[in-house]
């Protein structure tokens, strides 16, 4: 069985082509242990400590990237453990956040919102503002002008959640700009550019005709989802690696695993 999961990852969605996990929030709970348990296997079978550091040095999924640099200090597991946690936290903060905002131009594009109301609407999330206003409407403003470049689709229309804030924030509007003032059906074309399932789904019932409180409704159901989905994936990355760290064998790994499933 054990065997089967790993030989399975490397396709499933939210793996690169080598292995290494997009993001947490996309990749299924299997993916994300076949992760740790192919890891396993591989620091099992190369002894020359090189391939560590290598690995750590090329993901792209912050909260693994972290857990993959702790799993060659020579820190004791409590404080491993500490640091994750806190690392833990801090991006879950960041997912919740940006899900917030997704919502808000979501919401404002229901209600066919002036894109200026949205972005203080956005703002308003923050202590200090990550972004100037003008500065927000003016790059949005050119983008439009020249989305007819496919260059400019593929920046100015890409809605991910492991984006910087500044540059999602600018995208959101580009939406919530091109939906004030043309047809939503005509948005069906950006859904190559979406990411992000969250935003995807809620275009989707926008684009269907459902009313505002439904959207509302959808939306806050799907972020609580995702931020526990996270929250698990999280907990047992931080159960596996701590398996790693203390030479656990495989068959145990694997149980590890078995015990977030139901």
């Amino acid at each position: 069985m054990s065997d089967n999961l790993t030989k399975s990852y490397a396709s499933a969605h939210g793996s690169q082509p080598d292995g290494r996990l997009l993001d947490l929030v996309h990749s299924p709970l299997e993916a994300v242990a076949a992760y740790w348990l192919s890891l396993k296997k591989t620091l099992d079978q190369r002894k020359n400590g090189k391939f560590l550091p290598e690995e750590a040095k090329h993901a792209t999924e912050p909260f693994i990237k972290h857990l993959l640099k702790l799993l060659q200090s020579g820190l004791p597991p409590e404080d491993c453990r500490r640091l994750a946690g806190i690392k833990q936290r801090n991006l879950l903060r960041d997912l919740h956040r940006k899900l917030d905002l997704l919502a808000i131009c979501l919401l404002g594009i229901a209600d066919n919102e002036n894109p200026q109301k949205v972005l203080i609407r956005i703002i308003s999330k923050f202590s200090i503002s990550p972004i100037f206003e003008k500065e927000v409407f003016d790059i949005a403003q050119q983008a439009l002008q020249s989305l007819d470049n496919p260059k400019t689709r593929e920046r100015f229309l890409l809605i991910d959640q492991s984006m910087k804030i500044e540059a999602l924030i600018i995208n959101m509007m580009v939406y919530s700009m091109f939906a004030r003032r043309n047809d939503l059906k005509k948005m069906v074309v950006f859904s190559e550019y979406i990411r992000s399932y969250y935003f995807s789904e809620g275009m989707a019932l926008i684009q269907d005709g459902f009313e505002h409180d439904f959207v509302k409704y959808r939306l806050i159901l799907l972020r609580k989802e995702i931020l526990a989905d996270m929250e698990n994936k999280m907990e047992m990355s931080v159960e596996m690696f701590l398996g790693i760290r203390k030479g656990l064998a495989y068959e145990d790994l694997f149980r590890i695993y078995d015990s977030f499933t139901l």
